[in-house]
């Protein structure tokens, strides 16, 4: 006797994906008429309509209250999943605020300033309350580079006590600073980190809030 369970078999797989797919057809043909209820609604109006009237609707009636049912129903339906993303996209945005820290700015920045590049215990000592903390920086842009590994940008600014500091602009940020030139007056909040060596401190995580035009140099006349 000839064994009929491998041409069984045979067919197994084909079967279950059209299945599958049958379900899936009915399933959204059901989410389908579960948003469209109104369609539901008008059709069972029309039908006391005519009922009342005791003679059917013209199809010309039918129809346009039909599709006026579908027009109102799709734009209800739309306004209901823009106003749902909208409270999600504000919900993700109150979660990252709150995850996001306060920034606590410091008092004297002129102060700190002065002890750039400075080391030693005392240096240490005179850094810690400073650590972690915001300060805004201005001065005469000099020159900007990229990083080894391509991760942030680095700019060198001078002071207004003709101090060189550098700043370190993290990302994808350097496409403004490529706009800078060289005398050019910048204005950064950047963030205080500790550096390599007792007393010492670098500025991270740098953002450019503010340029003034650049002058032109003045032709001299002879």
């Amino acid at each position: 006797m000839k064994n009929l369970h491998p041409l069984r078999l045979r067919y197994a797989e084909p079967m279950k994906d059209r299945c599958f797919g049958l379900f899936d057809f009915i399933v959204t043909a059901l989410q389908f008429l579960v948003s469209y209820t109104d369609l539901l609604v008008v059709w069972s109006g029309l039908l006391l309509l005519e009922a009342f009237a005791g003679q059917p609707l013209s199809v010309e009636i039918k129809w346009s209250s039909y599709l006026g049912a579908f027009v109102a129903t799709s734009f209800w339906n739309w306004r209901k999943q823009l106003l749902r993303s909208l409270a999600a996209e504000a919900g993700l945005a109150a979660e990252k605020q709150k995850l996001t820290p306060a920034r606590t700015f410091v008092q004297n920045a002129e102060v700190l300033l002065e002890r750039y590049g400075q080391t030693g215990t005392l240096s240490e000592k005179l850094l810690i309350p400073y650590l972690d903390k915001w300060i805004q920086v201005s001065g005469s842009f000099e020159g900007a580079a990229h990083s080894l590994v391509g991760d942030a940008t680095f700019i060198s600014l001078i002071l207004k006590n003709s101090r060189r500091i550098q700043l370190r602009f993290p990302g994808d940020s350097s496409y403004p600073l490529r706009l800078l030139r060289e005398g050019q007056q910048i204005t950064a909040l950047c963030q205080i980190r500790h550096g390599y060596g007792a007393g010492v401190f670098h500025l991270d995580n740098c953002e450019l809030i503010r340029t003034e035009p650049s002058r032109p140099a003045l032709a001299r006349v002879s």
